[in-house]
């Protein structure tokens, strides 16, 4: 089976050339495929977030080859790796990335306003992950009223919304106290027991229990500690 994703000696450096460079990521090569669960860990400045955003496009590597299926993203125009965000990539962040002031349904619905949508179907998608993941009953309720395991899950919902065939989950349980930790990994295995790949930088490794594939990131550099049979795909 072909990978989804495959980096081959990848590169990147903040400020490039200059006297403080730093190598954030060096030389690095991953397979990934349809329906993993991937974790990778790493402490702060391992350079997990960096290999993040380069996964979704939003840094461009300094050289070597990403893959997304047939498609060279390094190669992509800043549009076509908007689309793709758009169509195949849902996030979640660490600190949940809402907006207070907008209802639980309004963000679930942003990741829709970039598409032709009518807001009445907008509405009807985002109520129907809400529902999925047990909470339709935020709906209704501003985001600064919510309690951080009801965000994280509104973060999810968001996540999800628009179909993506990859979440690309950024230190998703950092805001999280022990129980709503719990939930939300059972979230995201049933998430991936469905088919979609995720992808999960985390410093925590109390949280890899579900991942079929776990790698430790260090100082640029990654190194496979984990390999299951994936069974889901």
């Amino acid at each position: 089976m072909s990978a989804l994703i495959r980096l081959n000696d990848l590169t990147f450096s903040y400020n490039k050339g200059k006297e403080n460079q730093v190598d954030a990521i060096k030389h690095l090569s991953l397979e990934i495929e349809r329906g993993d669960f991937v974790g990778i860990i790493g402490v702060s400045g391992s350079g997990k977030s960096t290999l993040l955003y380069l996964l979704a496009g939003l840094l461009k590597p300094d050289s070597g080859e990403y893959l997304y299926g047939d498609t060279d993203i390094a190669k992509t125009s800043e549009n076509k790796k908007a689309d793709l965000r758009n169509s195949d990539l849902g996030f979640i962040l660490q600190d949940f990335g809402l907006e207070g002031d907008r209802t639980a349904l309004e963000n679930v619905c942003l990741p829709l306003m970039f598409s032709k949508c009518s807001w009445g179907t907008m509405e009807k998608k985002g109520r129907a992950v809400m529902e999925k993941l047990n909470i339709a009953d935020l709906c209704n309720k501003k985001v600064n009223q919510l309690s951080g395991g009801q965000c994280q899950r509104v973060a999810i919902a968001r996540a999800l919304v628009h179909e993506p065939r990859v979440i690309l989950a950024d230190e998703p349980t950092g805001a999280l106290d022990s129980e709503n930790k719990k939930i939300l990994m059972h979230l995201l295995s049933r998430i991936n027991k469905e088919g979609i790949t995720v992808i999960m930088v985390t410093h925590d490794i109390s949280i890899l229990a579900e991942c079929n594939k776990i790698y430790k990131l260090n100082d640029g550099e990654i190194e496979l500690i984990k390999e299951e049979t994936n069974e889901k795909v």
